[in-house]
């Protein structure tokens, strides 16, 4: 009798029932009989858990499957530089890919056995010789980027060996309607697991190891990096004097990095985006245009992997952070990312390349920006995405000064997000097609000057404006 062989799986032995269980770009609530993921696509995941769905800590850990060495490469022909292996990682495990992560109690998240207790190896034995009869029980969830359009609208049941069952075989109409649900369904989740390959294409090892620090590693030799809603760098954490401050000396080292990690991020200082020494015209010209401080920071991460790379994940990381974690240090530094990026006048020419992929990146994060709960522009009361339609409209600016008629990707590029940003969100990115000055005439009759101040920095008005001093 042929047996079922198994595919990339993750077991998730006790974990609770009503437990908020998130994987990419989906989330749902565990049942009694959920007791994993299995079929996982190659290439990188998140799982996460939360004890509810809004007001609670949620954990979570990237993990991948496949070949990790092929990792933040890129996934299309801009891809900037070549990353050789990174020597650190464990070696490709043979066989199936078989994670588990067991449910603790203590500290309500999931941990992965110790790869140094004998009783863990036990465990795990006995786990994945179970794993066929819990497969066949329906306890394993068939691993889906997105929500199918049938589990939606007229859902076609399903039993546990996988066949679809019609209530009336004999009539066409069903038929014809399963047939389309399931082209429905088989596009949805093709599109799924394109969007998220294009949302997390620029993260590596090298990059996760920075940020979130090493990773654990189970007792089959898989790593995965370990993070919380509430982590945060140290420069958007709120320090409390004389509260916080003693755990910086009088803590034990291990108890501090156990309590919690803090985030690595690449230091963007906007105040200062000049080079040491400039003065005079030098550091108005670097304090407009950022191209010295991002080009700087893009030679200082650049080694095994390029320093482009590096920004480019970190773009790509922080923005799913806040996606599935709501984190707030990762919401702030993915607005520093964009701001200091987005003003670079220079680099639109000198790096063509990284300046595209950042448009390309952008435009699929926009597309999925609304996954938030309360929506990502919400969530940090920034109305309606503001500081964004701001710097693409400088953006847009700096590409038509530059650019011109001239055939460029970044500039092909932003008009394809122009033109999307436009029917979605009603934004117009060219100064010249928005009255900042007029007259408008109220209900009464009464007719008042108004003044927009999106302008105030370029014209120098408003509190940028110049000021004289003896």
């Amino acid at each position: 009798m042929a047996t079922r062989q198994p595919t990339p799986t993750i077991l998730l032995p006790k974990l609770p029932p009503k437990t908020l269980v998130g994987i990419d770009l989906i989330t749902f609530t565990s049942t009694p009989n959920f007791h994993g993921i299995r079929d996982l696509s190659p290439g990188w995941h998140f799982l996460y858990t939360g004890a509810t769905e809004t007001l609670s800590l949620r954990s979570g850990a990237w993990f991948y499957v496949g070949d990790i060495s092929t990792a933040g490469k890129g996934s299309n022909d801009t891809a900037l530089v070549a990353q050789g292996r990174n020597k650190t990682q464990p070696p490709n495990v043979l066989g199936p890919e078989i994670y588990i992560w067991k449910w603790c109690a203590d500290t309500e998240s999931l941990v992965a056995l110790d790869s140094e207790s004998d009783s863990a190896r036990q465990e795990s034995m006995r786990y994945k010789a179970n794993l066929g009869s819990v497969w066949q029980s329906g306890g394993l969830f068939k691993y889906r980027s997105r929500i199918a359009p049938s589990l939606l609208v007229n859902p076609v049941t399903e039993s546990k060996t996988g066949e679809k069952n019609m209530e009336d075989q004999d009539q066409p109409e069903p038929q014809i309607e399963a047939r389309i649900q399931t082209e429905d369904d088989a596009q949805t989740e093709e599109n799924g697991r394109r969007d998220w390959s294009r949302l997390t294409d620029r993260v590596s090892p090298n990059l996760l190891s920075r940020v979130i620090g090493n990773p654990e590693v189970d007792i089959d030799g898989h790593p995965r990096w370990v993070l919380s809603s509430a982590s945060t760098a140290n420069r958007d954490a709120d320090h409390i004097p004389g509260v916080d401050s003693p755990a910086n000396g009088s803590v034990e080292p291990e108890l501090r990095e156990e309590a919690e990690r803090e985030f690595e991020f690449i230091p963007i200082d906007l105040k200062r985006t000049w080079r040491e020494g400039a003065v005079g015209r030098e550091r108005t010209e670097a304090a407009q245009d950022r191209s010295w401080a991002l080009g700087d920071l893009i030679d200082r991460y650049a080694g095994e992997a390029s320093g482009g790379n590096q920004l480019l994940g970190e773009l790509q990381f922080t923005f799913l952070m806040v996606l599935t974690m709501m984190n707030y240090s990762c919401l702030q530094q993915w607005k520093r990312l964009l701001e200091l990026i987005l003003t670079s006048r220079r680099a639109i020419v000198d790096r063509e390349d990284f300046m595209t992929e950042v448009l390309r990146i952008l435009s699929v994060q926009l597309q999925r920006c609304d996954d938030v709960d309360g929506g990502l522009f919400e969530i940090d009361g920034d109305e309606g995405g503001a500081f964004l339609r701001d710097l693409l409209m400088k953006l847009r600016q700096s590409v038509d000064d530059i650019a011109g008629d001239i055939e460029s990707k970044v500039k092909s590029e932003l008009d394809k997000l122009d033109e999307w940003v436009k029917a979605e969100y009603d934004w117009e990115l060219r100064r010249g097609a928005v009255v900042h000055r007029g007259m408008l005439q109220l209900e009464d009759g009464e007719q008042v000057e108004m003044d927009w101040h999106g302008d105030d920095e370029e014209d120098e008005t408003g509190e940028y404006a110049p000021m004289i001093v003896e």
